[in-house]
């Protein structure tokens, strides 16, 4: 009697539970597809939020959601994929059928983020925290990152658009090392954002980082943040002066002294090499690659592959350095001698400026490669050399001469 007693209690306590569950379930289902226009969210993916946030638009009906995101080629491309609304730990939200708009940000086997069998870590199934009208409030099952929607009034493309072209605004600018003002008395110090975080530092004693995404006037951080005593939810960016404002301050740039050194390789070229005993003259132009404080780097342009040249920052000057690219070991080569080669970490040129001129810039050895001298690059593969990329294999005594 009295185990058929407590069977009888829990029927009556489960029954309402999951009558009341299936209702949320319904409701919550029915707020989806209430908006014409879809919803917008913020995502975070990663459980450290390492890559910041990104913006990306929902569109629902009864089994399908339509997708777009701040990282299609095309703005305002979407893709529709099945999705479901369930239980388990209480209302979820899952994104069923791989959508390459959506799975982009949690597909382990793209070569982003982390690197292939991690990718950027996310999520797509979520428990439902919390919604009204106009906002949901999400948990990421894995991450346990929150992520926010809000009811969308426009089209996806009207909607990231000015946040691309925010993004591409803000991301360009070189030469800035990071931005100083003063918050009510308090000397505020932002770092460079280059991978979807920010460093804050408040006057000495305090040091914040945070993920944040784009929007359409600056960022927004993932979470509100106080600082100088104010609770910000982001920062707005001016376009005409190049800074961020904080209500009516201003976070002035300060400028990097290096960057007009790295800046002045960049152009076109006329380069001189021999292959061989034949002479080769080919014009290529100098780009950049990267310039941030852990990798200063230039493209050159115009060979039968993007060949890369780092900016030594000591010797103020463009330099040759080994690397393996696929298959490829861009190698030094010692030509006379014992005739080496090595791909030696390290070893490589520097392109000297020749004497009495002041944009002819002569390859020699970098003095990394003990008694040898490098005055080649030559293409090697464990074959031999190699000859993935069609046209020369060796160019010896390099010369770039600036137009």
């Amino acid at each position: 009697m009295l185990q058929a007693c407590t069977n009888e209690v829990d029927d009556l306590f489960d029954a309402p539970a999951q009558q009341r569950l299936n209702k949320d379930i319904r409701a919550f289902k029915e707020l989806l597809v209430s908006s014409d226009q879809g919803w917008k969210m913020d995502y975070y993916p990663s459980a450290t939020q390492a890559y910041g946030g990104f913006a990306i638009t929902l569109k629902f009906d009864d089994l399908k959601v339509t997708v777009g995101a701040e990282t299609t080629e095309n703005i305002g491309q979407t893709e529709a994929s099945l999705y479901s609304v369930k239980s388990d730990m209480g209302t979820t939200l899952n994104f069923d059928s791989y959508n390459s708009i959506f799975h982009y940000f949690s597909d382990p086997a793209l070569n982003i983020g982390g690197g292939t069998s991690k990718g950027l870590e996310g999520d797509y199934e979520f428990i439902v925290m919390s919604y009204n009208q106009d906002e949901i409030v999400l948990k990421g099952k894995k991450t346990r990152n929150i992520i926010k929607m809000q009811r969308l009034t426009e089209s996806t493309e009207a909607y990231l658009q000015p946040i691309v072209k925010k993004r591409e605004e803000i991301s360009s600018i070189m030469g800035v090392l990071g931005y100083k003002g003063n918050i009510n008395g308090k000397e505020i110090s932002l770092s460079i954002p280059s991978d979807g975080r920010m460093q804050i530092q408040i006057g000495t004693e305090e040091q914040l980082k945070t993920a944040f995404m784009y929007t359409a006037s600056g960022i927004r951080f993932y979470q509100p943040l106080s600082i100088g005593g104010q609770s910000l939810e982001g920062l707005e960016w001016n376009s005409e002066a190049g800074s961020w404002q904080i209500s009516n301050e201003t976070l002035s740039p300060v400028m990097d002294p290096v960057y007009p050194r790295y800046k002045r390789f960049l152009g076109e070229y006329t380069m001189n090499y021999t292959y061989g005993r034949t002479p080769r003259t080919v014009p290529v132009k100098v780009v950049m690659r990267n310039y941030n404080p852990a990798d200063k780097s230039y493209i050159v342009e115009g060979l039968p592959f993007p060949l890369r040249l780092q900016y030594n920052t000591q010797r103020d000057c463009m330099e040759f350095l080994t690397y393996i690219e696929g298959s490829c070991k861009f190698a030094v080569w010692e030509i006379e001698g014992k005739g080496s080669l090595s791909w030696g970490k390290g070893l490589g040129m520097i392109a000297k400026l020749r004497p009495d001129t002041d944009n002819v810039y002569d390859f020699v050895d970098n003095g990394a490669w003990g008694s040898s001298q490098a005055r080649a690059i030559i293409l090697w593969s464990d074959a031999g050399e190699y000859k993935g990329f069609g046209g020369d294999t060796r160019y010896q005594y390099i010369t770039l001469t600036k137009k």
